[in-house]
Parts: C-alpha cells; sequence; structure tokens
C-alpha cells in the first residue's frame, strides 16, 4: 500500500500519534543529583516550617512550640541516621 493510497486524515493521525507517545514515553530511572526528590522537598519544608515557629516573634500556644521542637529533633535524627548510612554505604563500595 502505497502513502497515496492512505487518506491524508490518517497519514496525519499516525504523525501526530507517534509525536504524542514520543512526549508522554520517558524511561524511568533514578532522580536526578541536583533535582530534589519530593521526599526531600517535604523534610525541607517541615524543617523551615519548624524553624519559623520556634524563632516567631510573637506569642503561640505552648503546644505548638512543644509540636515544633519535637519535630524539629525528629528531622534532625532523620538527618543524621541518613547521613550515616550514606557514608556506610560509601565504605562499602570501596571495600568491594
Amino acid at each position: 500500500m502505497e502513502r497515496s493510497d492512505i487518506p491524508k486524515a490518517k497519514r496525519i493521525g499516525k504523525a501526530n500519534s507517534k509525536k504524542a507517545m514520543n512526549k508522554t514515553t520517558k524511561t524511568v530511572g533514578l532522580p536526578e543529583t541536583d533535582k530534589a526528590t519530593l521526599y526531600d522537598r517535604i523534610k525541607e519544608t517541615l524543617a523551615v516550617a519548624s524553624q519559623l515557629v520556634i524563632a516567631s516573634p510573637v506569642t503561640l500556644p505552648p503546644k505548638v512550640v512543644a509540636v515544633a521542637r519535637y519535630l524539629a529533633l525528629a528531622l534532625g535524627v532523620l538527618e543524621a541516621v541518613e547521613s550515616g548510612v550514606r557514608n556506610e554505604e560509601g565504605e562499602d563500595d570501596e571495600n568491594e
């Protein structure tokens, strides 16, 4: 079947569907190193929010400040554990 035998509308439709397929089909891989993941953005947002509440010059209810302090503490512990895991992974790669 030659190209001239195919109606123009079908030829255009095929071309558009190929373009759409190229736009929507992307390979899924590891996140880029310079782009923050959703987890990192949430963690950073919570850290900033807790710092703002703790350092705010207005009087806030004591329970809000206590929650912000515990949140800051938990995020600090989480960061320490993550950096420890990263360091151990680096040491394991060097030993192999």
